[in-house]
């Protein structure tokens, strides 16, 4: 009606005005940033560490691609491992903290394959992109790794490390222990893997040590392989009669890589040589003679690790020669300990392996037979409350027979016999 009663003019004039409003009140369309993750050609070993976030994302994407929705895939890897990717050209999107992030797949000019990776997103989100998004992309592909990598454990002979697989099906579901004390280890190591920042900003070599005791056959070193599964840190274990002094010693220390356990059983019995030099007491490893029976006593210490030489490497200077290290020291008798060992903020946790509870019964009972409750379970409860017995000693009735009544029967009989 307007125009049919104004002149072309005006009309003009109006409609111009008219678009300035809107284009004023009216959202401009959203800014879109883009981030180019490039991979390096032709320099296989020196680009390796370069090309890390590039194999990071493509690893990550992996994980997140919907075959449904894709034009095109590519399918990878070899045997039972099949690696799906985008084809060139192609696009996804990833939803993080509700933003939506698109990667797209780019080949180089007169190349073949994806040269590089595109990821794009609003302009609003380019804080939380970089600082959020794109480390846990790194986070949860370092995570996935660990799960999937496989665990070595290691001797020493002499000054050199020997590795072979780590097998041990220990874990804490499966362990046979106090439940309160395996929450408080389980929350320790968590709150372990955590805290690298804060393990910098107040100057600490980023480790921790355990202390685990108990008698004989209470799953120490059932523990110790938990502990490894858990983590996924391969294990170092260190036999010291096998190492002649303390520079060798510290030769095997600086050589065990990051994230890794260390781990040395029954190190009551590894110090318990006393000599005194100077009117200081020394303490050297119980070992047999090296014949080197001529020797004077100076030659002699040379010869031989002392624990001062190993607690150097705990909290000592050569403390912080690793990062993300976990110390695991092992004994049957907490009481012969060399005091120096003890020490508050030496060894962070002291756990203590003990004899069998009902909590520890029922968690093997569950592993051996798959059964939660047994008309003989009250009686056992009553026996294990006034006799003193290990996991090894109950395992051990447990396997005589795969039938749980015949088992826990002859369970009933063996705690009976030690009551009396």
């Amino acid at each position: 009606m307007a125009r049919e009663l104004l002149p072309p003019d005006l009309c003009a004039v109006v409609s111009w005005a008219a678009s300035l409003v809107r284009g004023h009140l009216q959202p401009p369309p959203a800014q879109r940033r883009t981030v180019v993750v490039k991979r390096l050609d032709g320099c296989a070993i020196s680009c390796a560490n370069l090309n890390s976030f590039y194999d990071d994302v493509n690893d990550y994407l992996a994980t997140r691609i919907d075959p449904q929705s894709m034009r095109r895939l590519c399918l990878s890897g070899a045997g039972a491992r099949k690696v799906m990717s985008m084809d060139t050209g192609d696009s996804m999107t990833d939803v993080f903290e509700g933003v939506r992030f698109t990667w797209t797949s780019v080949s180089g000019e007169g190349r073949k394959g994806p040269d590089s990776l595109e990821l794009t997103f609003d302009a609003e989100h380019t804080d939380m992109a970089l600082g959020t998004y794109v480390p846990s992309i790194t986070a949860a592909v370092e995570q996935a790794r660990r799960r999937d990598c496989k665990l070595k454990i290691f001797m020493n002979e002499g000054s050199s490390l020997r590795g072979i697989s780590h097998n041990h099906p220990a874990t804490f579901d499966t362990l046979a222990m106090d439940p309160p004390t395996k929450q408080a280890l389980i929350a320790d190591l968590d709150r372990f893997l955590k805290r690298k920042e804060y393990y910098r900003r107040i100057g600490k070599a980023w480790k921790r040590g355990y202390l685990l005791y108990g008698p004989p056959g209470t799953g120490k070193s059932s523990l110790v392989a938990a502990v490894a599964n858990y983590l996924r840190f391969n294990l170092y274990d260190l036999d010291l009669s096998e190492v002649r002094y303390n520079a060798e010693l510290q030769k095997l220390l600086i050589g065990m890589p990051n994230r890794s356990i260390l781990v040395i059983e029954d190190i009551d019995c590894c110090f318990s040589a006393t000599s005194r030099e100077g009117g200081k007491e020394r303490k050297t490893l119980a070992r047999a003679d090296y014949g080197h029976g001529d020797d004077d006593s100076d030659d002699c210490s040379n010869k031989s690790i002392t624990l001062s030489g190993l607690l150097n490497f705990i909290d000592g200077l050569w403390s912080t020669s690793g990062k993300e290290r976990v110390i695991i020291f092992t004994t049957n008798y907490k009481d012969r300990l060399d005091p120096a060992l003890l020490r508050p903020g030496r060894m962070d946790m002291h756990v203590y392996m003990g004899y069998c509870g009902w909590e520890a019964f029922r968690t093997l009972a569950r592993n051996y037979f798959l059964v939660d409750d047994h008309p003989l379970f009250p009686e056992i409860q009553e026996l294990l409350a006034e006799v003193e017995v290990t996991p090894a000693e109950v395992s051990e009735m447990l396997l005589r027979n795969e039938d749980a009544d015949i088992a826990l029967l002859g369970l009933v009989e063996f705690l009976t016999a030690k009551k009396q």
